[in-house]
């Protein structure tokens, strides 16, 4: 049989990879992906062979840790490589809990690496002969095995003997390095005037030996690591103070130590070598991200966690076995490697150490959090599926060429299209967008690419949008972090909220707008469905920041003049207005008539969750917003009409001629055309408005309208601050219990202040 070997085989050399590029290309495999890669092959020539590329890991920052050591306080980093989603958020989470608690102690009791040779013996009487030798030469084989390293140190040569068999245990030391290849450097050598010596000594030749008996537990777990050691034991420690247990991590010390015995015991009775949560996640990714031995990873993480009861809540403790780690050597040497070392102030010589602690202190942090979400039912409720049965043939990006573009643009275009240039990834999704990547790896998020006619090139920008039940989904799972309670009551009052049918609206409001001639929103250049396969795209002008007066300005108020401000005010009227035609063309059958009746105990659980979160008292008031909603018996004669309901200048764009730009349609509902006008003020006020300045936009919308009764106006406008404080701007603070959103507050203040005013 004939076997084909690969060219370059084994060489790290520039022609050796074009050698075996053009050899896997002729096989008809693809290289494009792989052959894009950073590393000059001289930068990996002593860490891989046969070289053809790389692959990447996405990477995230953890921190800070509050890390107490030597009666100093420090704030550390972890960098962490990883594929698995909400790993690096749940690290952060339990490094928060720690932090706020104090921080954590770590101490390391020992670093050792460990070869252990096999000799054969002739007879059992020269195997036991031949250990007592070993003992009394050791100074001159520690001497010959040290002579061929800088930094092992053998600390001992213990033996076991089974008949004729010895298994021998170098112990070592090694610096900052691993150790795993200077060890077996020393060893060989070590071993080599064992076996010379002996015989010259006048006894047995000893023919029988090899360099590892697999006694080591290298890359491997035993019950000897535990006893013994291998790389660095280290042991990280803290206190969980029971406020913090149950504002971060939704729990209490009490049932966390409910559930923890019974679950140490019945792992034991499953003869699980130590007891951690998920402490190798951690592990595994500070090790892709610093440069370690992957293949280490499995020792590595032999741990044990121990949770206590203490006077301030909960004494925790991480005990990591065998680190096999350095900061030298192998893979760390490496730039992006060195980086991540640096962040961790764990890059160099005598390092280790730290490194060891860090990890530790990392490890408990994403133990500590992930066990408070599987006690606090979170952990389900964020993995929970929410009526995915079967695949869908989800829209790949393999697909996005220019027949694909020509067909959903060309309709709207006069002349004929010529290239179509596809920018990915240049654009940032939205917040609901990201949420609802989150629920599966379907292509959601905005595409940015420029088509090409025979006299322009137009920027163009497609929105693929996740249905409303992803939406919700991603809801969900960030309402699971949260509080479990609340996720349950988003899924059970889904049909209630704006976000059902989102992916159909941001489709048929753009159209609408188009239809009736309604120009203040980006050129609409089509739609695209595809109900079976879930694919839900809108095609419009792709807006360009240099071309724009303002853009993303939801936090800059000041930008916001008096006639920007009116010129808003007019925009969004005349869309209210035009659906209120008769004549109007293409409404959108998809819109709801929004209420915060059908979902009364979500509001309430949100309300007093982030009262609670806030514990400043000023939410305390959104419970008799609510409480006067529900009690209110006025009957408004204003209509109901089409209203943006997102309507922030996160959502308004303004063209250096003055033109407005109103976009993303997804929350779009039946409401009273006050209630975009008050979030709009609501975001563009700055702190001294005052009365007169709120009345005159009040006014000047008020006259835009056919109505006649400005003080019912006025009520009406109350109204509307009221549901948006308690629809939306609930979900901002509680939302911002997980990430920080710089408007909410000032959101908030300026919303309580428009109802004081309106109310004098």
């Amino acid at each position: 049989m004939k076997y084909n070997l690969v060219p370059g085989r084994g060489l790290v050399t520039r022609s050796a990879m074009i050698y075996r590029s053009d050899y896997l290309k002729g096989l008809g495999f693809s290289m494009q992906a792989i052959e894009q890669t950073l590393f000059e092959h001289t930068d990996v020539q002593n860490n891989i062979e046969s070289l053809i590329g790389s692959v990447e890991i996405p990477t995230g920052i953890v921190g800070p840790l509050t890390y107490q050591q030597g009666g100093q306080t420090e704030s550390v980093f972890c960098v962490g490589a990883t594929l698995e989603g909400a790993l690096i958020a749940s690290m952060n989470r339990g490094a928060k809990a720690i932090s706020l608690s104090g921080g954590f102690t770590a101490e390391v009791i020992h670093q050792k690496m460990l070869r252990t040779p096999l000799f054969i013996l002739s007879s059992e009487e020269n195997a036991h002969h031949f250990s007592a030798w070993i003992e009394t030469h050791f100074k001159a084989i520690k001497s010959t095995a040290e002579s061929y390293s800088n930094h092992a140190n053998l600390l001992e040569i213990s033996t076991d003997q089974d008949g004729v068999n010895v298994h021998t245990n170098f112990v070592y030391t090694t610096g900052d390095a691993a150790g795993q290849n200077m060890t077996t450097t020393c060893t060989w050598h070590g071993i080599l005037w064992i076996v010379d010596h002996y015989e010259k000594a006048g006894f047995e030749k000893i023919t029988d030996f090899v360099l590892e008996g697999n006694g080591s537990s290298d890359k491997k777990v035993s019950q000897f690591l535990i006893d013994h050691g291998r790389g660095t034991k280290v042991i990280a420690r803290a206190i969980l103070d029971r406020e913090v247990c149950h504002k971060i991590l939704r729990t209490t010390p009490e049932d966390l130590l409910k559930f923890y015995g019974p679950s140490k015991k019945y792992t034991q009775e499953k003869g699980m070598v130590g007891y951690t949560i998920n402490a190798a996640n951690a592990i595994a990714a500070i090790f892709a991200a610093t440069g370690q031995d992957l293949a280490s990873i499995h020792e590595s993480s032999v741990a044990d966690l121990t949770l206590e009861p203490h006077p301030r809540g909960l004494s925790l403790s991480l005990t990591l076995y065998a680190l096999v780690i350095g900061t030298l050597g192998g893979g760390t040497q490496l730039a992006k490697q060195q980086e991540a070392l640096e962040i961790m102030g764990c890059a160099g010589a005598h390092k280790v150490g730290r490194f060891a602690s860090l990890i530790a202190g990392f490890a408990l942090s994403l133990d500590v959090s992930t066990y408070a979400a599987m006690v606090s039912g979170e952990f389900a409720k964020a993995h929970e599926k929410l009526g995915r049965n079967k695949p869908v043939d989800w829209l790949q990006w393999k697909e996005l060429d220019k027949p694909f573009f020509t067909a959903i643009v060309q309709p709207y275009l006069t002349e004929r299209i010529e290239a179509v240039t596809l920018l990915k990834g240049a654009v940032d999704s939205g917040i609901l967008m990201n949420l609802s990547k989150r629920v599966n790896r379907k292509l959601i998020g905005f595409i940015p690419f420029d088509v090409t006619t025979s006299d322009c090139r137009i920027p163009l920008l497609i929105k693929s949008k996740g249905t409303d039940k992803e939406t919700i989904k991603g809801l969900h799972l960030m309402a699971a972090s949260i509080n479990p309670a609340l996720s349950d009551l988003i899924s059970e009052y889904q049909d209630q909220l704006e976000y059902i049918n989102s992916h159909e609206k941001e489709l048929s409001l753009p159209l609408y707008l188009f239809a009736n001639h309604l120009h203040s929103s980006p050129q609409f250049y089509g739609t695209y469905r595809n109900t079976e396969r879930e694919i839900y795209l809108l095609c419009q002008e792709r807006l360009l920041e240099e071309e724009m007066l303002l853009m993303d300005s939801e936090n800059k108020p000041e930008l916001w003049t008096n006639e920007i401000i009116k010129k808003t005010i007019n925009a969004i009227d005349q869309i209210h207005k035009n659906y209120l035609l008769e004549s109007a063309k293409a409404k959108p059958k998809e819109l709801m008539e929004f209420s915060i009746m059908g979902a009364i105990p979500l509001y309430k659980k949100m309300i007093a969750i982030i009262s609670a979160e806030d514990g400043t008292g000023r939410f305390d008031i959104l419970s008799q917003f609510l409480a006067d909603l529900e009690n209110e018996s006025v009957v408004y004669l204003t209509k109901k009409t089409i209203v943006h309901n997102d309507f922030s200048p996160r959502n308004i764009a303004v063209r250096r001629n003055g033109e407005i730009v109103i976009y993303d349609w997804e929350l779009a509902v039946l409401n009273y055309p006050q209630r975009d006008i008050i979030e709009l003020l609501a975001f563009t006020f700055e702190a001294d408005f005052d009365k007169s300045e709120l009345i005159v936009y009040l006014r000047h919308h008020f006259n835009l309208s056919a109505e006649t009764d400005f003080d019912e106006w006025k009520k009406l406008t109350i109204h509307c601050i009221k549901e948006f404080l308690v629809s939306r701007i609930s979900f901002y603070a509680a939302a911002e219990i997980l990430m920080k959103l710089k408007f909410v507050s000032r959101v908030y203040t300026n919303s309580l202040k428009m109802i004081k005013l309106l109310e004098e």
